[in-house]
């Protein structure tokens, strides 16, 4: 992002309306991007959790049934992400952010599809 060569009293540049048009900050963009992650990782580890029973069978035995830890797992993840993102002023566009968010439901989604069609 381009700034203009005034500045504030606190010595921070000055930003336009153009240049921050779009763009999301604070908990938007923090757990924007951490749900696009927290997805993705959610299809990794159903795959490596079907695929090595040894985990699959100690994510069972924390709370009784594997899925239930694995949801606890997921939404540690977006929690702690989205905690991060946001005390590091996460910045990104928001049209940008929206489409990463999209893509990763569809790759996510679709990697679950064939993971338990094919196995």
């Amino acid at each position: 992002m381009s700034t203009t060569m005034d500045r504030t009293a606190s010595s921070r540049p000055v930003t336009t309306a153009t240049e921050t048009a779009g763009v999301l900050d604070g908990a938007a963009a923090a757990f924007g991007m951490s749900a696009t992650i927290a997805i993705l990782f959610n299809t990794l580890l159903a795959w490596v959790k079907d695929a090595y029973d040894p985990l699959n069978s100690f994510m069972a035995s924390l709370t009784g049934h594997h899925w239930r830890t694995h949801g606890i797992v997921d939404v540690v993840v977006f929690v702690a992400l989205g905690y991060l993102f946001m005390h590091r002023a996460f910045r990104m566009n928001g049209m940008k952010l929206a489409a990463l968010l999209a893509g990763a439901v569809i790759a996510g989604g679709g990697g679950l599809a064939l993971w338990f069609v094919l196995v």
